[in-house]
């Protein structure tokens, strides 16, 4: 199998796959805000952001280290065994040593200790930050062999394993947050032993094989990326806790109920495109150089500009109903969160697109400190906001740490890689959105799901309607998509019927040669 073809079939494997999780967690979600109070579901929600900032610290860019020492061709299974052996052990030293600090930590802190369930959990944290730092490590190791087919597998078999223990605690009456966790740390558990299980019998792994050196190497590579992924989870969780500090869990469960509407409609938009322009535009910076990639890229962001204005005016349409069905009843008022928080999610979706020249010059330490300044901006903003404006305090320190770090991007991006949008289809856009949202918000039903419908379907026929009268670009767009869909249907219209007339003159002549 060529290059082309693996890159395509790994491509389809790991979009499948997002999309398989971002479905289930569509699922997750509205079963957990149901199986929780909103209390217990925001000190589940804090504890999981802590878990990821210990998971980040745990790996020490392990992961990347594993992709960067793996040797495709190497057919020596010592080679494998050193690697394998070295990238387990080293991180699940590292987790050992970062949970005694932070038990250290909490029992030296007498913050968290007044909030008795929310210490019950963090108590816990620990023990899933270990199976997930080893799960992040094997699933580069199947990313490595190019298994992609097996890392999609993993990943859709631990989610759903958890979604099922989750299933189990609702019919058996646990409505508490320590349960749940108990329930995610099962099922990680679960997945993690039967992979470490399938490494012992391919004898990859030997106590033996330990390399020091190795180990040196791979801290040095993947240590610097560290400050980028904390960055960045500080920039999107570091709210949390300023919000459970100064507000209490109950609010606390408001917001992240509202974050997590507003994150799995991000990953709906942002993880499949992140999958699949990265290869895209690395493929014409190779090839055809500098030039077509800014074109390139300059088409793309505007289009995803254009599209984020009308899920931005769809969501602002329907945050009510979207929240209620989502989540619940119980969550009511944390809609008003969305009308914020999807702009900012949106507007940080951005930097997949202007941080594009950074990577290929390879300056990732000026990524990592524009990160790193706009989670400070933000937790600055949020320790300001949120004991004067409460949530709408920390929903506003988000969009403005989000456009702090994207307009930093954009500046620098300038003198590497300019990328030109298209004003024209942009302000077409927000023309169309403008003229979209008046009439579907009249449209009320008494059940919100009928609501939610009927706005969505006369927002989005609205807003097409007027794209089409307004942007050239985009009835091109549009003509050239019918034109296509047109000809693959002919074309395969044509296929079938070839197909039966060979059929038939097959059928003649074996019936003439049997005369």
């Amino acid at each position: 199998m060529n290059a082309r073809s693996t890159l395509f079939r790994d491509m389809a494997n790991y979009l499948m796959g997002r999309g398989s999780l971002i479905l289930l967690g569509l699922i997750t979600f509205p079963l957990l805000t149901r199986l929780l109070s909103v209390s217990e579901y925001g000190v589940l929600s804090l504890t999981l952001r802590i878990v990821l900032v210990l998971v980040v610290l745990s790996k020490c860019g392990l992961q990347y280290s594993a992709a960067r020492f793996f040797k495709a061709g190497a057919s020596s299974v010592l080679e494998q065994r050193r690697l394998y052996t070295t990238l387990l052990l080293c991180p699940a030293c590292i987790v050992i040593l970062v949970s005694l600090l932070y038990y250290a930590f909490l029992f030296f802190t007498p913050v968290f200790r007044g909030d008795q369930i929310l210490y019950q959990c963090l108590m816990v944290a620990p023990a899933v930050v270990f199976f997930r730092t080893l799960q992040a490590i094997l699933l580069s190791f199947l990313r490595n062999e190019g298994k992609s087919r097996l890392h999609t597998i993993v990943e859709i078999t631990t989610k759903v394993s958890t979604l099922a223990a989750f299933v189990i605690l609702a019919f058996v009456g646990f409505h508490h947050a320590f349960p749940v966790l108990l329930g995610v740390l099962a099922s990680e558990f679960t997945i993690v032993a039967a992979q470490l299980i399938s490494f012992l019998r391919r004898g990859l792994f030997r106590l033996s094989a330990m390399d020091w050196t190795l180990i040196r190497d791979s801290l040095l590579f993947g240590a610097p990326l560290i400050i980028y992924e904390l960055s960045s989870l500080v920039l999107d969780s570091g709210d949390r806790i300023i919000v459970q500090r100064y507000l209490g869990d109950h609010q606390l469960g408001l917001y992240s109920a509202a974050y997590g509407v507003s994150g799995y409609l991000q990953d709906t938009v942002m993880t499949p495109l992140n999958l699949a322009i990265f290869p895209i535009y690395m493929r014409i910076w190779n090839e055809e150089g500098k030039p077509a990639t800014e074109q390139f890229l300059s088409t793309a962001v505007s289009w995803f500009i254009l599209a984020a204005l009308f899920i931005v005016g769809a969501c602002a349409l329907c945050s009510r109903e979207m929240l209620t069905l989502l989540a619940s009843a119980r969550f009511a008022g944390a809609d008003r969160l969305l009308t914020i928080l999807i702009p900012s999610l949106m507007i940080y979706a951005l930097h997949i697109f202007f941080n594009v020249g950074l990577i290929l010059e390879k300056r990732t330490t000026l990524l990592a400190t524009i990160a790193a300044l706009a989670a400070v901006i933000n937790i600055a903003l949020n320790l300001y906001l949120v004991p004067r404006f409460g949530l709408m305090g920390a929903a506003f320190a988000t969009l403005l740490g989000y456009i702090a770090m994207v307009a930093s991007l954009i500046i620098i991006n300038r003198n590497i890689l300019p990328l030109t949008p298209n004003a024209s289809l942009i302000l077409s856009g927000v023309a169309a959105v403008a003229l979209a949202y008046p009439l579907p918000s009249l449209t009320t039903f008494h059940l919100p799901v009928v609501t939610l419908l009927a706005r969505l379907a006369g927002y989005t026929l609205v807003f097409l309607t007027s794209m089409l009268a307004i942007s050239s670009g985009f009835r091109t767009l549009m003509l050239t998509a019918w034109r296509r869909a047109g000809s693959r249907f002919a074309f395969r219209s044509h296929t079938a019927k070839a197909e039966i007339i060979e059929e038939c003159e097959t059928s003649n002549a074996g019936q003439g040669v049997s005369q």
